[in-house]
């Protein structure tokens, strides 16, 4: 009877310890392992991350005459110029003939009214100076029939004109084609003709101002109504950063077509600040654009921050070893952080990437 009732005692114990255990086994299952980060006082920085190409704010393309043969070609890619230096000089020698010519054609012009002039006023004279009477007739009708009439000094004068505009033409001709000055200060990067060369389609020579430079970068529709003149920004190249602001933003989108379809962008650029000789023109380059700030805010992690259907946004905090809801107030957002205007404080513990697996009122425990 004994032996019974020790029996019966050892399996309600055993069953009572099997119990414990399953017990045991479905709280530790219903606790959630999260990771966490505190809510904590910084700045916020929302950038536009994106891609540029680097180029001169001062470049100038030069094209050669078309019928002027290139005497002497005095630059190279990569010389240094200022501006008034010679970058190529033209044969001038049939222009030169030209010059001397229209000189004398004028020199004639101004010849045949002086001669004209000349004997007008030895006519006047004669006339003046000769008594009206019959034996002076003939005199003072030879002298009458020199006088310089109206028409005749027209005639005179249109030729001295016309003589002189041939005159000055030719010389325009010859100035804009004895030589190709540098407007600007900078470096030659092109140079497509050679010494003997007559004419050439397209750019001759490109001068760049280096010490000058810019970013620019495409934005989408999106992002081009977050960016401003003036914001500040970065320019990452070959390890180095570069500070730069916005400086221009083009009026119009521009569409580019490509097999895959079209793509409409905006041009903005960016002044570099900092230049210098490893910043090359034509490289391309990271830029981070500050759109927005924070200074000093209450600020979460990124990740922290889940949307609702309405739009409004919310993130779990932990108290008391439960994750619970609470709603936000977003201030300005970047890739990493966010602004809590209003719903938690410095200190709360908040749960990182809180996924489906946690809802409100959960048990969690904090893991690696």
């Amino acid at each position: 009877m004994k032996k019974k009732l020790i029996i019966g005692v050892l399996i309600v114990a055993l069953i009572g310890t099997v119990a414990g255990i399953q017990y045991t086994s479905r709280n530790k299952k219903q606790i959630t392992t999260v990771k966490t980060s505190t809510v904590a006082m910084g700045d916020v920085n929302m950038y536009l991350s994106t891609t540029a190409s680097i180029e001169s704010k001062n470049v100038k393309n030069y094209s050669v005459s078309a019928t002027s043969k290139i005497s002497a070609l005095n630059v190279k890619v990569g010389d240094k110029v200022k501006k008034g230096d010679s970058l190529l000089t033209y044969e001038t020698t049939d222009l030169n003939s030209q010059i001397t010519t229209a000189q004398i054609n004028y020199n004639n012009a101004l010849s045949q009214k002086q001669d004209a002039v000349n004997k007008n006023n030895d006519a006047k004279t004669t006339i003046a100076n000769t008594t009206d009477i019959p034996a002076n007739a003939s005199t003072i009708a030879t002298a009458k029939a020199s006088l310089l009439s109206a028409e005749k000094l027209k005639q005179l004068d249109n030729a001295i004109s016309l003589a002189k505009t041939t005159l000055n033409s030719v010389k325009n001709k010859l100035a804009q084609n004895s030589s190709i000055t540098s407007e600007i200060d900078g470096v030659v990067t092109a140079v497509n003709v050679v010494s003997g060369q007559t004419g050439s389609q397209g750019t001759a020579i490109v001068i760049q101002d280096i010490a000058s430079l810019k970013a620019v970068v495409k934005v989408g529709k999106y992002d081009a109504a977050k960016v401003a003149v003036g914001q500040e920004s970065t320019i990452k190249s070959n390890g180095k950063v570069y500070k730069a602001k916005v400086s221009n933003i083009y009026p119009t989108a521009t569409v580019s077509t490509a097999a895959a379809g079209g793509d409409t962008t905006l041009t903005v650029e960016l002044d570099v600040l900092d230049p210098d000789s490893q910043l090359k023109v034509n490289f391309d380059a990271d830029v981070d654009i500050l759109l927005n700030q924070a200074l000093n805010v209450v600020k979460v992690p990124a990740e922290t921050i889940l949307t609702n259907k309405d739009g409004s946004t919310y993130l779990f905090v932990v108290e008391n070893g439960q994750a619970l809801q609470k709603p936000v107030e977003l201030g300005v957002r970047s890739d990493t952080d966010a602004q809590i205007v209003k719903g938690v404080n410095v200190g709360d513990i908040v749960i990182l990437n809180p996924g489906n697996t946690v809802t409100n009122g959960i048990m969690v425990k904090t893991g690696a």
